[in-house]
């Protein structure tokens, strides 16, 4: 797909779009168009577009993003070399989660005494 439709679907601009092929979170392909040539965007660019999304909303730079990414194309060494990276973010997400059921409860509270009255 064109890089307009990409933009369309994730409501991200084209530079935020090519932002994310400059760093390597996405890949594009060249696709023939007559004597020129665009930009064509597969299906895991939207799914890449997502989890970029969902690692931004719980705190990860771009950087830490295309470390994760990296990973699924990684070898073995280079996967050891991560773990502690992983490890960390994995520790990071999970007081957060924590953080975020005590902010639900004291919600929850407040709701319920809401209720009653």
């Amino acid at each position: 797909m064109k890089i307009s439709e990409i933009c369309k679907q994730t409501g991200l601009s084209k530079d935020g779009i090519r932002h994310y092929e400059e760093l390597g979170l996405i890949r594009s392909f060249r696709k023939p168009a007559g004597s020129r040539f665009y930009q064509d965007y597969d299906e895991s660019a939207l799914l890449r577009i997502e989890m970029i999304r969902c690692g931004k909303s719980c705190g990860f730079t771009l950087k830490e993003i295309k470390n994760i990414f990296d990973c699924s194309e990684a070898d073995e060494l280079s996967l050891v070399e991560l773990r502690p990276f992983l490890l960390q973010k994995l520790d990071e997400l999970n007081q957060k989660s924590a953080e975020i059921e005590k902010m639900k409860a004291v919600i929850r509270q407040h709701l319920a005494g809401v209720e009653c009255e």
